[in-house]
């Protein structure tokens, strides 16, 4: 779609008014003032087509998929294809989403006979995790004449994938992934004798007697032993709650502001912190899995290993937002029943601030609890300790029935904790900062107790 320049606008109002201004007080003919009138028009006319036909060789691509992290910059590629080579001057624009902020918007530059392809890049940062899609870029270019400015918009199919920003948990966490136990065979040493059979032996002074393998003695009418080693590979398993509770607000702290952004939700530090114990169980040998669930299972995606199960995780959990529903515990436990048939350790992310839930929880966990090793960790509030501490002083009245509002979830707290001690599940109450750090330390000390 042709537009008048402002080189148009210019010559109109410099060279058009004054002239037809200086034909009008000279008193020159009508026929004279109309013939130049048409012959100008023709002209400026003639000249608009040109301003999109010269855009209709422009050719341009960009990479289908550009990866990226929160908080990062990073560039988005074009490359344009001019195969007349008469453009001289060219100038590009994008429309991004609000959660991606480009320095600059449109670029232009010179194009050169010698050249029939040019790359250039928009520098932008990522605001916000999840997948955006660039449909279209606008190319504009001048006329012959440079009176008319021709506009195109060539359509696109980019997909650009922000995940969340774990640079900074993976500086905090790097000596975790690393300690090792008896020269290098374990990277975290374990303790006890093992839990998978291997083999059997003839009975030696000084074996336990719970080794004795009975049906074996009684067969061979002499003393077994069975023997066990260390398991090589385990399950583990991170189950996200992405219900309502997950889209509490959060202040931001130290870690975040430090990447350059702040973590707005639970769901966020949620997501870190099954992806370090991803990275974590994969540096350690075990399969990992995931489970999303709300008011129903939204997504079990088996355990397993490698380099493409851990970018098949990020990529469902990179787009992954909370809702608006409440989490339903029992349909929960019950999918996880009948999917997970080996014994796994599940690592529970939600919150159980609301008395029904919890109540609901302790209800239901029950279901899985003697066949897995359950550990539940959600994001505690700073209003929610006890009363009267170290040190502390009332300032008003208002801070004062405060204090017994935390004093009174604290409690519930701790009877929750008591329940669920009783279904051998243990809950951990971290603050945003450590989050990431004591779910992969508990997944660590399960490991190295050889709990699952």
């Amino acid at each position: 779609m042709p537009v008048p320049s402002n080189r148009l606008l210019i010559h109109a109002a410099v060279i058009g008014i004054p002239l037809f201004t200086l034909l009008g007080v000279a008193e020159a003919p009508v026929p004279v003032l109309l013939g130049i009138a048409v012959f100008l028009l023709l002209l400026v006319g003639l000249d608009a087509p040109a301003a999109t036909s010269r855009l209709q060789k422009v050719r341009v691509s960009m990479p289908p998929v550009i990866r990226t992290s929160k908080g990062r910059d990073f560039d988005v590629p074009l490359v344009i294809a001019d195969k007349a080579s008469k453009l001289k001057q060219i100038r590009v624009g994008i429309a991004l989403p609000d959660e991606l902020r480009a320095e600059k918007q449109i670029l232009e530059f010179k194009l050169t006979a010698e050249k029939e392809a040019y790359q250039v890049a928009w520098h932008v940062t990522a605001l916000e995790r999840g997948q955006f899609n660039i449909t279209a870029v606008h190319v504009e270019s001048s006329s012959y004449m440079g009176w008319w400015l021709g506009r195109r918009a060539i359509p696109l199919n980019t997909e650009i994938r922000v995940y969340p920003d774990l640079s900074h948990e993976k500086n905090v966490l790097a000596p975790l992934f690393f300690r090792r136990g008896s020269i290098g065979v374990h990277q975290v040493r374990q303790i006890g004798k093992g839990r998978e059979f291997e083999q059997l032996r003839a009975y030696v002074p000084g074996d336990s007697y719970e080794d004795i393998y009975w049906k074996g003695t009684a067969k061979r009418r002499f003393p077994v032993t069975r023997m066990f080693q260390l398991e090589r590979t385990q399950e583990v398993y991170v189950v996200i709650d992405c219900s309502r509770r997950s889209r509490r607000k959060l202040e931001g702290f130290m870690g975040d502001v430090e990447a350059g952004m702040v973590a707005k939700t639970q769901m966020e530090r949620y997501i870190q912190a099954a992806l370090l114990v991803a990275l974590a169980a994969q540096h350690q040998g075990d399969r990992f899995g995931l489970v999303v669930f709300s008011d129903q299972v939204q997504r079990i995606i088996p355990a397993g290993g490698g380099r493409k199960h851990y970018e098949a995780i990020r990529d469902t959990l990179y787009t992954l937002h909370a809702s608006a529903a409440s989490p339903d515990f029992e349909e929960l436990f019950v999918q996880l029943g009948n999917h997970i048939r080996h014994r796994a350790l599940l690592i529970f992310l939600t919150d159980l601030a609301e008395p029904w839930l919890s109540e609901s929880f302790v209800e239901h966990v029950a279901l899985i609890s003697r066949r897995h090793v359950v550990l539940v960790h959600m994001l505690g509030q700073k209003e929610v300790r006890p009363m009267f501490g170290k040190d502390d002083d009332l300032d008003d009245d208002n801070d004062l029935y405060g204090r017994l509002a935390g004093q009174l979830m604290w409690n519930d707290f701790l009877e929750t904790t008591r329940l669920l001690k009783q279904r051998r599940v243990h809950i951990t109450s971290s603050s945003q900062e450590s989050l990431v750090a004591d779910v992969v330390n508990e997944y660590l000390r399960v490991k190295k107790r050889q709990l699952i």
